[in-house]
């Protein structure tokens, strides 16, 4: 038989501890309902007692609660952040090594990625370390002292409430304001990448490669600081054209009013078509700008994910649900996390893990019925007035149930 009081002093939870915080706590046995005993020592009205209502005491409970669950999240979060960013970085170096990104832009493209994956990352994480957190609670029994001294659902749910309200704040202001502004400055960087790579990757005497083998550059010399070649050749094939270029040095320069970068090559010469055919054609030139962006980014599409969120169409279905999913988000942070309360009851001795794969089922059961609504939004099957908030509702009215069944006899 568990000496129940004994565990819950060496948590700093026992009524005793608790009691010493307020002159009212009435002295009462304390009843064990699981195990069918009497334990004897002081039962604390929480909520009841003196002119408080219970304040120094729920004080001290919600600190420890507070503070456990701040290390579970921590501990969670970080590990998440570890294992997606690590991921992501081994992507980003493999890319550079073929190419498509220069070495220096790798943690650049990494550090503009955070913001997104944190806005997703810090929802699910919070969710786990409320699951682990009450799970522990309940299936050591903890959860009856508290329940017995007062905790009624309305006081858990205020406590869950203001220990989640700063990764609430945090998720929304990332997905209002961080978030588009970062997507914004990564696809600049990757579109400056597509251009840059070809040249900032060029070694001097060496033929290079790009495009899936349509373009080959060669440099005598390279100057990487000033960005000069000398004794430039580029060979090219546009489908049965063929364009080989000579020039005695080149430069990247970038257009002041369009901004596309530039290949500005000097003295040097232009052959198109093979030679003997009567289409061949060849030039000499003081000087050619050849633009050297790719032709599919010269006029990107518009990526609502990166429009400032007062700049979104809302009258646009793409636009429309792009602000719906913003504005999703912290809902889906409050939402898993009141839901979470619910599902962490747990039988005595059934372990702190038990709720987790139910916890994790709701999580991506919300998450994805927010995706699929929002898709449905931006390919106009559904209005967009009505938006998200049918999920948010359903989700809003499971979590009041769970958490009322879980104050329900066991």
């Amino acid at each position: 038989m568990p000496v129940l009081l004994a565990n819950l002093m060496g948590k700093g939870l026992a009524c005793r501890q608790i009691a010493s915080h307020c002159t009212h706590a009435k002295r009462r046995p304390v009843t064990a309902e699981a195990h069918g005993i009497i334990l004897p020592g002081p039962r604390c009205h929480f909520g009841q007692d003196g002119p408080t209502n219970g304040v120094p005491h729920m004080s001290v409970a919600f600190r420890y609660i507070a503070k456990e669950l701040l290390a579970v999240f921590v501990m969670v979060f970080a590990l998440l952040l570890v294992v997606g960013l690590g991921g992501r970085l081994i992507g980003f170096l493999q890319q550079a090594a073929t190419g498509r990104f220069t070495a220096d832009a790798v943690w650049l493209l990494l550090g503009l990625r955070v913001p997104e994956f944190v806005q997703l990352t810090a929802p699910f994480a919070l969710t786990l370390a409320l699951l682990l957190t009450f799970g522990r609670l309940h299936a050591e029994r903890e959860f009856v002292v508290l329940t017995g001294g007062g905790a009624n659902p309305a006081r858990l749910v205020l406590w869950v409430l203001a220990a989640t309200a700063p990764v609430v704040a945090l998720v929304g202001w990332l997905s209002l304001a961080v978030t588009p502004a970062a997507r914004a400055a990564y696809a600049e960087v990757s579109l400056d990448q597509l251009s840059a790579v070809e040249f900032d990757a060029i070694k001097a005497g060496v033929f290079h490669s790009f495009s899936g083998g349509k373009r080959v550059t060669y440099a005598a010399e390279v100057d990487a600081d000033a960005g000069i070649l000398r004794d430039v050749f580029m060979g090219e094939r546009e489908g049965a054209k063929h364009v080989t270029v000579w020039a005695k040095n080149g430069a990247i320069r970038r257009d002041p009013n369009t901004g596309e970068r530039m290949l500005v090559l000097h003295d040097g010469a232009r052959h198109e078509g093979e030679p003997g055919d009567h289409a061949y054609t060849s030039m000499r030139f003081s000087r050619m700008d050849q633009r050297v962006e790719p032709e599919e980014f010269v006029r990107p599409t518009v990526d609502e994910r990166a429009l400032p969120t007062n700049a979104l169409e809302i009258t646009a279905p793409r636009g429309a649900a792009e602000l719906h999913w913003r504005i999703a988000l912290p809902f889906l942070t409050l939402l898993t996390a009141l839901a979470a309360l619910g599902v962490a009851r747990v039988r005595p001795r059934s372990g702190r893990f038990a709720p987790v794969l139910p916890g994790v089922v709701l999580f991506i059961g919300y998450y994805l019925a927010l995706v699929l609504l929002k898709n449905a939004i931006a390919g106009g099957f559904v209005p967009a007035a009505l938006g998200l908030w049918p999920v948010h509702i359903i989700a809003a009215a499971l979590a009041w149930w769970l958490v009322r069944r879980s104050y329900s006899p066991a």
